[in-house]
């Protein structure tokens, strides 16, 4: 299972796939350059509990990101 992050201007869209075909969500959150670490973390974490994922699920992460603060 792979987890991939797009972080945008507007949005940061968060997703999880098995395989190419097999897309197990899709969720957007709002980009905050003000927010913290910390909490972009939590937000991640919780996105993932509500499907019921955890760490240990994943094969691997990809991160894009065209805003360099966040």
């Amino acid at each position: 299972m792979v987890l991939a992050i797009d972080i945008g201007n507007t949005n940061i869209v968060i997703g999880c796939l098995r395989t190419a075909e097999d897309v197990i969500f899709v969720e957007r959150l709002s980009t905050d350059a003000t927010k913290t670490v910390l909490e972009y973390a939590i937000s991640i974490k919780n996105v993932l509990e509500l499907y019921g994922i955890e760490g240990k699920d994943l094969d691997g992460v990809i991160i894009s990101s065209v805003v360099p603060p966040v």
